[in-house]
Formats: C-alpha cells, structure tokens, sequence
C-alpha cells in the first residue's frame, strides 16, 4: 500500500496543486484546469473515488504521478515537504496553485464538463470504450 503521510497534512488546495504539477504542469493552463476539474467532479459525486478532494487524489492507481513507481513521485513528496518553500521556488507550481485555488473558489470553472476520466494519448485502456469522449486538451483525452 502507498505511503501517502507526507501528502496527507496538505490543504485540498495544496495537494491539489501538486497533482496538477505531477500530471499537467507540461499542458499549459487549460491542461491544468482539465485536470483539476476531473478531480473536482469526482470530489462532486461521491462513488468509488472518495468524497472529497483529498480522497480523491490519494485513491490508489488513479493519478499516475502519485503511483509508487512513477518517476514524478519523489518530486512531488519532496514539494509536498515543504510546499510553501517549493511555492516560492517553483514557477509550474505557482501557476497549478492558482489553477487549484481557482477552481476550488469558485473563479474558474471546468473546461471538461463534467468529465471523471482521462488518459494521455500514449495509452489506450480498456475502461475507455464504455465512456463518452467529451474533449481533448493537450496530451490527454477527457471522458464522462
């Protein structure tokens, strides 16, 4: 199982400045606003996912830059050990960070609707034939 301490003390929207950094912080800002509405959407609608931003984005196997093995996880536990300190020293950060608080304000809104999934266009899961496409933004293509 993931050890997930260092994220846990983070707000929602410091944590979910960092999955914005570790998934879409190369997408620009309607990448990052994308992925940070999938995250709200599924905090929205309590299933499977959790029912909230923190168990969301801590549910194991779903963001993939939060998965033990994938090469961003020791970036983002170092960023989540002292985010303020990252914050000021990270420009990408700083942009997810408004993204983040944007959205979780109030200020923006989703640019997907009201899409639960995504995936880059380098994979093809299986999950996806029994969804609707709704955009595509960058790298990755959103569904609902």
């Amino acid at each position: 199982m993931s050890d997930n301490k260092k994220f846990e003390s983070l707000s929602d929207v410091e944590l979910m400045s960092i999955c914005i950094y570790g998934e879409a912080r190369n997408q620009g800002l309607d990448g990052m606003l994308a992925v940070a509405s999938v995250i709200l959407n599924r905090a929205q609608n309590p299933s499977w996912w959790g029912s909230d931003i923190k168990s969301v984005i801590l549910k194991k196997w779903q963001f993939s830059c939060l998965n033990e093995n994938d090469p961003n996880r020791k970036t983002l536990e170092n960023i989540a050990s002292d985010f303020q300190d990252s914050l000021n020293r990270l420009n990408m950060l700083r942009h997810c960070y408004w993204v983040a608080k944007g959205l979780l304000e109030g200020f923006l809104t989703s640019n997907v609707g009201v899409a639960t999934h995504y995936h880059t266009r380098s994979v093809s899961p299986s999950w996806k034939e029994k969804l609707q496409k709704v955009t595509q933004i960058g790298d990755h293509i959103f569904y609902v």
